[in-house]
């Protein structure tokens, strides 16, 4: 009996957590120009693979709906510009990744399609987007305490036709993910990076 009661009290306070982190969720579009669509989430969740690379669970809201994925950042990311130069061996394959969480990836796809105004039908994030990163600014070997900015390139060899860009800056200190547009005219091919395989 004792033990049913420390049980029912243990989930109380995890379903509790869990509402109140959602409370502490914004709306994800902080844009402040009308021809650029830019978006904030909040890291929820940090930890390190296996591999030491920089996994993040993000969260938002966009108008009543929860909306999440993971993102990956490679640990050897370095970088790119050195004494105002950019070093072309500083692009790399795989540098961010981002991963489906199911519906709240899907409310995402859902948002993202909204507020870039598209015209794709498809609203289910595929389970993996792989992307080409360079660092612009930072340094992410301390990825703990300073604020990263990268330009990520999707489908960088245009073998899909989906060539895109686009800004992705993590502040993990202050539990922030930013995904900044590049240009307007990237914004179907991003929709598309992230929901066809």
């Amino acid at each position: 009996m004792r033990h049913n009661i420390i049980l029912t009290i243990l989930i109380l306070m995890g379903f509790l957590n869990f509402i109140k982190g959602q409370n502490n969720l914004k709306q994800i579009d902080i844009s402040e120009e009308s021809d650029f669509v830019d978006l904030q989430l909040t890291i929820t969740k940090y930890w390190q693979d296996e591999h030491k690379n920089h996994i993040c669970q993000v969260k938002g809201l966009w108008q009543k709906d929860t909306v999440g994925f993971e993102i990956a950042f490679r640990s050897d990311l370095q970088l790119g510009i050195i004494d105002g130069e950019v070093d072309k061996t500083r692009f790399y394959k795989q540098g961010i990744n981002f991963y489906s969480v199911g519906a709240l990836s899907n409310n995402f796809i859902k948002a993202l399609t909204g507020l870039y105004k598209t015209d794709n039908k498809s609203l289910m994030m595929i389970d993996k987007v792989e992307s080409t990163t360079f660092v612009l600014d930072g340094q992410p070997e301390k990825f703990d305490s300073d604020y990263i900015k990268t330009k990520i390139f999707f489908d960088d060899m245009d073998e899909k036709g989906f060539y895109s860009e686009w800004y992705v800056n993590v502040d993990l200190k202050n539990k922030i993910l930013e995904l900044k547009e590049k240009d307007s005219e990237y914004r179907e091919n991003i929709i598309k990076m992230l929901t066809i395989k």
